[in-house]
């Protein structure tokens, strides 16, 4: 994978900066502004807001590589810059208003996108009233505006279909809730609104944002959620690993000494596997990416790049452990960047949509088609 000459320097100094700030970002539990900034200028935000509204509308093979560039220095930072660039194919299915009201002024809106349905709706005249708390909204206090799912199901919602809900950053506030193993400084906070009006043209089906039914784009074939949504999830721990190989090569680039030295051969072995490893989870991404920016998008090809999605992150976790395992007990220190990469790692695989399971059986299951 690789990003264009024009965007690459950008990209560059943006994860130069995180990669100065990652230490102090995991420590204070967020990414400073100033990183935040560097992130933007590097169009990570507008990467994926269509040209009609400015954007850059590249492509996700493109995007992949970059956010990889970021989080080998910091995954926080990563994850914020993966969040910021996706979240534009959600508002790109609100009605053209909506899209107008967060594209209006520029690209480069910071968008939180929260896909867990949470909070009550009440339909009103002209639009909805929303209430409640979104748990994990990362980079919430960094945001211009919010992306909402609700209501949240059960007798409460009244039978309503779940609906996303753009809300500008006046209208909500957040808790300071997040305080992690891993993936600290992406403050993943809690959002928090009260009876809040939403105009109907800022808000469409959750069902339709999943099929990608974008609106006044025409000629855009649909870009349905399985197919692609996993890269939010994987492309910041390809860096993450990355860097975390990175680290290892210095520690098995010198002959051990002590009780160590009776492994090395074995940790030497080990680096060798977890860079197999690393480099089939990014040979599966860039596969799963050149589907996706082919255009050509099948119900087979969709849930082959689920499958790969997830068996990728697999990868790069048992990658990532063997890293660990070779820095020893000095890797797990405070402050040692192995274990810093080993926790943000983990914390995204336990996210219960990137699990391998379910993702098999979609897979599998798909083959015979359907029941």
């Amino acid at each position: 994978m690789t990003v264009s000459t024009e965007i690459r320097t950008t990209v560059a100094e943006a994860a130069a900066l995180a990669g100065t700030q990652a230490a102090k970002a995991d420590a204070e539990r967020r990414v400073s502004e100033e990183v935040v900034r560097a992130v933007v200028d590097a169009g990570f935000a507008r990467w994926l807001v269509p040209a009609r509204w400015g954007g850059s509308d590249r492509g996700y093979t493109e995007l992949t590589e970059a956010v990889a560039e970021i989080g080998a220095e910091c995954s926080s930072a990563a994850w914020l810059a993966c969040l910021a660039a996706h979240a534009a194919r959600y508002v790109a299915c609100l009605p053209e208003q909506g899209q107008a009201d967060i594209w209006g002024d520029g690209p480069d809106t910071l968008v939180a996108a929260v896909i867990k349905p949470q909070g009550t709706a009440s339909a009103v005249d002209g639009g909805f009233r929303l209430s409640g708390s979104w748990t994990y909204v990362s980079g919430v206090e960094h945001s211009d505006w919010a992306l909402l799912t609700g209501p949240t199901p059960g007798p409460k919602s009244g039978g309503q279909p779940m609906r996303l809900f753009a809300v500008p950053r006046r209208d909500y506030t957040f808790e300071d809730t997040w305080s992690s193993l891993g993936m600290r400084g992406t403050g993943s906070h809690t959002l928090v609104l009260d009876d809040v009006f939403v105009p109907e043209h800022r808000v469409c089906l959750r069902e339709d944002a999943f099929r990608g039914a974008t609106v006044g784009l025409p000629g855009r074939a649909p870009l349905p959620n399985p197919a692609v949504s996993g890269l939010t999830f994987v492309a910041p721990v390809l860096g993450a690993a990355r860097g975390a190989l990175a680290v290892a090569a210095q520690l098995v680039a010198v002959a051990p000494t002590g009780p160590r030295a009776a492994a090395g051969q074995a940790y030497q072995v080990e680096f060798a596997r977890a860079a197999g490893e690393i480099d089939a989870a990014q040979l599966l991404l860039e596969r799963a990416t050149a589907v996706v920016d082919g255009g050509t998008l099948t119900p087979e090809l969709a849930r082959r790049n689920r499958r790969d999605f997830a068996l990728a992150l697999q990868l790069l976790a048992d990658a990532t452990d063997r890293l660990l395992r070779i820095g020893g007990t000095r890797a797990q220190e405070d402050g040692h960047p192995l274990q810093r990469y080993w926790r943000d790692v983990r914390s995204v695989t336990s996210h219960a949509v990137m699990q391998f399971e379910p993702a098999a059986l979609d897979y599998t299951q798909g083959l015979a088609g359907p029941a």
